[in-house]
């Protein structure tokens, strides 16, 4: 009984590193203009979704993992109408993520992207 404890606290020590861990092959790749070079990239990971940034000399920071907003959380509780446009929303520190709705339209116009960061604006899905 006291090998299995340990081999299941080993197992949940070494998984605790593992939220992070980014899933091959889901990666979706931001520019702030539409066509752009690469800012940053969302990618599904073992905890939830995981942001990384590109650096300078052209590779990605770690991936890190991005909290899910709720319905209370600002920006969402202090824009009026946002929540009824936001089909997922997430943080990273001080960057919150935000996936609209296919039908998502502000003053009857539809939006640029469905990707928005803030700050930092509108993110459009372009090739790594």
């Amino acid at each position: 009984m006291k090998r299995l404890s340990a081999l299941l606290a080993l197992l949940a020590l070494a998984c605790s590193g593992c939220s992070s861990l980014e899933m091959p092959g889901t990666a979706r790749t931001f520019s702030n203009q539409p066509g752009g070079p690469p800012f940053f990239r969302v990618a599904s990971g073992l905890g939830g979704p995981v942001m990384a940034v590109r650096k300078p000399d052209g590779g990605w920071t770690p991936a890190r993992r991005l909290k899910p907003l709720g319905p209370n959380d600002p920006p969402l509780s202090t824009t009026p109408g946002l929540i009824a446009m936001v089909e997922n929303a997430h943080r990273l520190d001080d960057y919150v993520f935000l996936e609209f709705k296919p039908d998502a339209k502000v003053n009857g116009q539809p939006l640029p992207s469905r990707y928005f960061l803030q700050p930092g604006g509108f993110a459009y899905l372009v090739k790594p």
